[in-house]
């Protein structure tokens, strides 16, 4: 009994063995951990971008006086001084001419062939009416010799005198004489009986007013 017993019990020894060893025979596959690459970063900070160099302009040359010397060293004489232009003087104008005294063109007169003109002493006289009234009264009282015109020559003469404020005239005198004793006598007989004449405007200011008064005859 004792011994059937036993004999089980190896049995199963045996038994539990065999599967033991069995199961150790059996490899089972276990997948290994898969392999990363990792990169390793270095931990200090990455350097900024060069800043970009600012070209500052090279600075102006110095200008220094350089004393002339020659080829053998020796120090030349300074340089001449130039010469300044001096301005030509300035051209002096001539003074304009002074304007010439007013006159009264020359007109016919009474009889054929005689004409008066009148010039004056005053330059501002402005008044050519007045003027035209002393050429009609002298005209009036003139008439040259009758000798004259059967001579057909031609004359010229000229009166001056002065005309004060009121008309009455003064300093009667032969000025250019004609070269015939009778036309002139008629000429400043023809001013003397015009004697007064009209008084002289309000707007001339001077106290008398000078008259150059022409007679020419020339045959018709």
């Amino acid at each position: 009994m004792r011994g059937a017993v036993l004999g089980s019990g190896v049995a199963h020894v045996a038994l539990l063995l065999i599967l033991a060893s069995a199961r150790m025979a059996t490899s089972v596959m276990i997948p290994g951990p898969e392999t990363v690459q990792v990169a390793l970063v270095d931990p200090t900070p990455l350097a900024p971008p060069p800043v970009p160099k600012v070209e500052t302009p090279p600075p102006e040359p110095k200008l220094t006086e350089v004393k002339p010397l020659d080829d053998t060293g020796v120090r030349l004489p300074p340089p001449a001084p130039k010469k300044k232009k001096v301005a030509p003087p300035p051209q002096e104008t001539p003074p304009a001419p002074e304007p010439a005294p007013p006159a009264l063109p020359s007109a016919k007169l009474g009889s054929a062939g005689l004409k008066g003109d009148i010039a004056v002493d005053a330059r501002d006289f402005e008044f050519t009416y007045y003027l035209v009234l002393v050429r009609n009264r002298i005209a009036a009282n003139w008439a040259p010799p009758a000798g004259m015109i059967a001579q057909g020559n031609r004359v010229r003469a000229v009166v001056a005198f002065r005309i004060g404020r009121g008309g009455a005239l003064s300093a009667v005198r032969m000025e250019q004489a004609s070269g015939m004793e009778f036309f002139d006598r008629s000429a400043l007989r023809a001013v003397v009986l015009s004697d007064p004449l009209p008084p002289l405007p309000l707007g001339f200011t001077a106290s008398e007013l000078g008259i150059h008064f022409g007679f020419d005859w020339e045959a018709p």
